[in-house]
């Protein structure tokens, strides 16, 4: 019996049938097709051509996915490095801290994911922004990185901004708002109290995204709020609603942002999505 255990383990050792292979999924972030950096004025955006700085950039992503020949999806498993990947969720961070960052954001940054797929041939990329229902809605001081990461964080009730976006006009009036900050976040959940988790929210607002031909060697993800921002007027805020878009019911800031998103809003039908491309 010693020596079928031994021959099998001699033959498991000199066959990997299924190795994998690393990859690696970069983003960027621009504003107007500007590479984005603390402290950078950007001019040109929304309906009046404002000009804003931007304080914080950051985002989860979840469940990516390579596209294999076939059709079928890939899942990546990502590397688990206890402060950005943990499961099948990401948290991305574009902005370092410095300059208009300051106050709101840290000196760390992540803008990859990083993970292994079987090898094989793959022609896509798949991935949602948002934070899966079972793990949006905890308790983040308790929480493993990333969803330690507070400043990401509404309460139990909505969980956390899955999308944190702050723009702020540096040529606003000075009574105007405080700035125009787009926030991408589940709404509408049901439970008794903000600090309660809910049973299911009635608006999800997960962006489920794919791009064929992305090949990770070669191409980048781009996260670019110009164009969805591109009717919404940056030097103003509806009277008692958060500042800019927060994805929350009846702001009227976010009728013509949440169907660029491509979310439905409202009696608002979505849109193609303008947020994110490949190149």
């Amino acid at each position: 019996m010693k020596h079928v255990l031994t021959s099998f383990a001699l033959l498991a050792l000199a066959s990997p049938a299924h190795a994998d292979q690393p990859v690696t999924i970069n983003f960027a972030a621009e504003i107007g097709g500007q590479p984005f950096a603390c402290g950078t004025s950007y001019a040109g955006l929304g309906a009046t051509d404002a000009a804003v700085e931007v304080t914080d950039y950051r985002m989860f992503v979840s469940a990516p996915a390579l596209l294999r020949t076939d059709g079928s999806l890939q899942p990546i498993a990502l590397d688990q490095d206890g402060k950005w990947q943990m499961g099948d969720v990401a948290l991305l961070d574009f902005e370092d801290g410095s300059a208009s960052c300051n106050g709101t954001g840290n000196a760390d940054m992540n803008t990859s994911l990083r993970g292994t797929v079987p090898d094989g041939d793959y022609q896509g990329l798949a991935f949602t922004i948002a934070v899966p229902f079972d793990k949006n809605h905890v308790d983040p001081t308790t929480a493993p990185a990333p969803f330690n990461a507070t400043s990401m964080f509404w309460n139990w009730r909505g969980g956390y901004r899955f999308l944190r976006i702050d723009m702020v006009p540096t040529d606003k009036a000075e009574d105007g708002p405080k700035g125009w900050f787009l926030h991408l976040g589940s709404t509408m959940c049901k439970s008794a109290s903000k600090t309660e988790s809910p049973s299911e929210c009635a608006n999800p607002n997960h962006m489920r995204l794919m791009f064929t031909g992305f090949d990770p060697e070669s191409n980048l993800v781009v996260i670019d709020p110009a164009p969805v921002v591109a009717e919404a007027d940056l030097r103003i805020n509806a009277p008692e609603t958060s500042p800019g878009c927060m994805s929350f019911p009846e702001d009227s800031d976010c009728l013509t942002v949440m169907g660029k998103l491509g979310l439905p809003y409202g009696d608002v039908p979505a849109g193609p999505q303008q947020l994110v491309s490949v190149r």
